[in-house]
């Protein structure tokens, strides 16, 4: 994929991998909250409720670093940023290592997404800017495939339990891996690297000009709608699928084992769904997805206490959630200039994060209420079907190539 990149080969081949990097250590923390829930409801005593508030405490500090990462990367420069991004979310990880309550639990989730929000728009931009134009779509895809990998990894780590790892090692292990990599960051990629050089404020077009400027704004509100519903659709499995599956009758050593499933399927289908994205058929793969997607979350509450069903139930359900968030991702900084990406990606990617601070609520009010774990999976498929829609109309929208 790298052996024709860019104008310095050697300095993207290193910007690529320094990305996919981030990447999974972007999932590893997303993940790792969801895996660590049975414990931490245990040892904090925490409501249903409060458990929502813990899940969505990261996505909306997310929501905040994206819609501001995205536009500082255009200033400053992303190889900053995304050093910068990476080591505030180390440090705050091992605060969440080091919670003595539900209080201290959001308020270090909260300030690990700050961190998390920057540093995604910013590889983003810079994965897509890496690569020939005809490749970006795929290129992207695979980039952020590191994502589910990451939540896989979180989920063994999980398992682990039953050598006497406590619910702590997860946050340590995601605390020291992007301190570690924000120091490669700083020493490994150039000081400007392609397309990553700072853009004087000056120069620079106004927040709402380069969002809704120049007839981009309908391919903004598509993208705000796809990103929002689909996030909503993804967060809300990756945060509650294994507490989803032991409401479903199963051990929590078999939904941590269906978890990784859902994660691994997704990042290894994405290398697939990248490619076929990429086509001349680009929204039939579109529909087929969606569809998918809406067929998988159906089909998990009908598969009674089949382990091998719901594995493949929960396998499907991966690749389609996470092919479709990360064909999004792929796309969005083909609707935006190169001087404005960061700011265009940055603002799609918070849009997505509102959409992950709803979807952990959601469930947590349905089963709050006295709904089921089926409640939960039926009740998003309405938001599947907007998100499709969404995305299947961005696929008429003009997309740019320099």
């Amino acid at each position: 994929m790298t052996a024709h990149i860019g104008r310095d080969p050697i300095g993207a081949r290193v910007t690529v991998v320094l990305c996919a990097l981030a990447s999974l250590l972007e999932g590893f923390d997303n993940q790792s909250v969801g895996v660590a829930a049975p414990k931490l409801a245990l040892e904090f005593a925490l409501s249903p409720e409060q458990k929502g508030l813990v899940f969505s405490a990261a996505t909306l500090g997310l929501f905040i670093g994206a819609a501001l990462g995205g536009r500082v990367s255009d200033i400053l420069g992303r190889r900053r940023m995304l050093a910068a991004s990476l080591l505030l979310f180390g440090l705050c990880s091992f605060l969440t290592a080091m919670a003595t309550g539900p209080q201290s639990l959001i308020v270090a989730r909260l300030l690990t997404g700050l961190g998390l929000g920057g540093a995604m728009p910013t590889f983003i931009a810079l994965s897509s800017e890496s690569v020939p134009p005809q490749r970006r779509v795929s290129a992207v895809t695979i980039i952020m495939a590191g994502m589910p990998l990451g939540g896989a990894v979180a989920g063994l780590i999980a398992v682990g339990d039953q050598f006497g790892w406590g619910w702590r090692t997860i946050f340590y292990v995601g605390g020291a891996a992007p301190i570690l990599l924000s120091w490669l960051v700083l020493r490994g990629l150039p000081p400007e690297p392609l397309g990553s050089r700072p853009v004087s404020s000056a120069r620079l077009e106004s927040v709402s000009t380069v969002l809704f400027g120049s007839a981009r704004a309908l391919t903004t509100v598509l993208l705000w709608i796809g990103f929002f519903f689909t996030q909503l659709v993804l967060l809300l499995m990756l945060n509650w699928l294994p507490s989803l599956l032991v409401g479903l009758g199963f051990s929590r050593t078999h939904a941590s084992w269906a978890s990784v499933c859902f994660n691994l399927s997704g990042a290894l289908g994405a290398m697939v769904i990248g490619h076929l994205h990429a086509g001349t058929q680009k929204r039939f793969w579109v529909a087929l997805t969606y569809l998918g997607m809406g067929l998988a979350l159906a089909a998990l509450p009908a598969v009674g206490g089949s382990l091998w069903v719901a594995t493949v139930a929960c396998a499907l359900a991966g690749l389609f959630i996470i092919g479709a968030q990360l064909v999004l991702f792929a796309l969005a900084p083909l609707y935006y200039a190169r001087p404005i990406r960061g700011t265009g990606v940055g603002a799609a990617v918070a849009m997505g994060r509102l959409g992950s601070v709803v979807g952990p609520l959601y469930a947590s009010m349905l089963l709050g209420g006295g709904g089921t774990s089926a409640t939960v999976l039926i009740g998003i498929l309405p938001f599947v079907a907007v998100g499709g829609a969404a995305a299947l109309a961005l696929t008429w929208r003009t997309q740019r190539y320099d």
